[in-house]
């Protein structure tokens, strides 16, 4: 099983999602990297031992509300339930009432799955269906 924690922006462990893992491509580093140290951003990473394998970003849009902004699994291990630890791990570090998501197309039955309630935003701009995802926290 993989150890979640939250990491800084500054950690090897966010290089190094930055780099070999999600956001490849110097154009959305240099964003991604400024973004993440933004007030109110907290990032979580899933560790194989020195390795990510999975990763979380999410803003306190209010003191009870978190958006998941960013939400990502390697491919090799994807369906070991990577993601529903890292949400787990930012509605026990954040204690919010609601957790928010805009969850695309193929995202939705993880979302749903996990307890998410989803309503239909439409296209996006590549013609996908997008889907606005909430999910009341039960305490």
């Amino acid at each position: 099983m993989c150890e979640v924690k939250k990491i800084l922006p500054d950690s090897p462990e966010f290089q190094q999602i930055e780099k070999e893992y999600f956001f490849k491509g110097e154009e959305i580093i240099a964003p991604i990297e400024t973004f993440c140290h933004s007030k109110g951003i907290s990032i979580y990473a899933s560790m194989d031992g020195d390795t990510v394998t999975g990763f979380c970003v999410t803003s306190t849009s209010t003191a009870d509300v978190i958006n998941i902004l960013f939400i990502g699994v390697h491919r090799d291990y994807r369906k070991s339930g990577i993601a529903s630890s890292l949400i787990d791990h930012a509605i026990a570090d954040q204690k919010p009432k609601a957790v928010v998501a805009e969850v695309p197309q193929n995202s939705l039955n993880f979302f749903t799955n996990y307890g998410f309630w989803a309503v239909d935003f439409g296209e996006d701009l590549s013609g996908k269906n997008v889907y606005y995802a909430t999910y009341r926290v039960n305490r």
